[in-house]
């Protein structure tokens, strides 16, 4: 059996490891937002052509549904974690 400590330093090791993945979540998203302001600004985003419009709304609908949920998965384990270590024995 593990001792308390041990599993607080594993658990600490979790922790940050999620934390890491969180924060990386949102500087992806933040740099997505950047990319389609800057590709508006450039026009390189034609904005009078519909399927140009489509295909951006299309794909930046996907890509913040997949980090949404993840920055929300991210989150719950963090909390999950915190609360295991507060039940350890230390």
């Amino acid at each position: 059996m593990l001792s308390d400590n041990i599993k607080k330093n594993l658990l600490d090791i979790k922790h940050q490891r999620y934390l890491q993945y969180f924060n990386t979540a949102i500087i992806i998203s933040f740099t997505y937002i950047i990319g389609i302001i800057i590709g508006f600004i450039t026009k390189q985003i034609n904005y009078s052509n519909p399927s140009q419009i489509a295909t951006t709304i299309i794909a930046t609908i996907i890509v913040f549904a997949i980090l949404v949920v993840s920055i929300i998965h991210f989150h719950k384990q963090l909390k999950v974690i915190v609360e295991e270590i507060k039940t350890l024995n230390l």
